[in-house]
């Protein structure tokens, strides 16, 4: 009888310890949701919109569109009771440091238009600006495109580390949101303009 209980306790303890060990957390990236608001960010710094975010009655600042998204970590664990799942907040771009980051690259954004138009500059597939071609431009123009160029890829890069760190994104994640601000540039950058595509692939839309 002695053996038989004991036999039953190492059973008991043998199940729960492989239920434990296939307990995983696994932190969702919200790339749709990401996209959303790289689309809404693009088309401010395009269309020299506004540079704050519209204002409720209440006095708080909100969210263009009232976008109501997913968790941007939800949480999934064997057995966890529904009413542990934490709810979902907006993807957060109002921070001041976001705001000031699109401020800058909209009063920049009138220069950057010409060299773009004409490939001297191109979007690539990371979210940043390449140098296409300075064939053809001054020493003057050189400088003063290489600059823009420059001042740029600070801000996005800058931009994509602040939106990051708004929204508690996983570090190891961080490197994901550059190419998803590079599909929107490529789905709303002007005929004419140099793409590189997800392959790295360089063309004129």
């Amino acid at each position: 009888m002695h053996r038989f209980t004991t036999f039953i306790l190492v059973l008991i303890v043998t199940f729960f310890t492989a239920t434990c060990a296939r307990i995983t957390v696994n932190v969702y990236f919200p790339a749709a949701e990401i996209q959303d608001a790289a689309a809404q960010i693009e088309q401010e710094v395009r269309s020299g919109g506004e540079s704050e975010p519209p204002v409720d009655p209440s006095g708080e600042k909100k969210q263009r569109g009232s976008f109501l998204w997913p968790s941007i970590r939800t949480v999934h664990i064997a057995f966890t009771p529904p009413s542990a799942m934490a709810q979902a907040p907006n993807i957060n771009i109002t921070t001041p440091a976001i705001r000031r980051l699109i401020a800058s690259r909209k009063k920049r954004y009138s220069s950057l238009v010409p060299l773009l138009q004409r490939c001297v500059l191109g979007e690539n597939n990371r979210g940043l600006l390449d140098i296409r071609s300075l064939q053809g431009l001054s020493l003057k123009d050189k400088a003063r495109a290489k600059a823009l160029h420059g001042q740029e890829n600070r801000d996005r890069q800058q931009l994509y580390r602040e939106l990051a760190t708004a929204n508690n994104l996983p570090a190891n994640r961080l490197s994901e949101i550059g190419p998803i601000f590079a599909k929107v540039n490529r789905r709303d950058a002007r005929p004419g303009w140099c793409i590189q595509d997800a392959s790295g692939n360089w063309k004129k839309k």
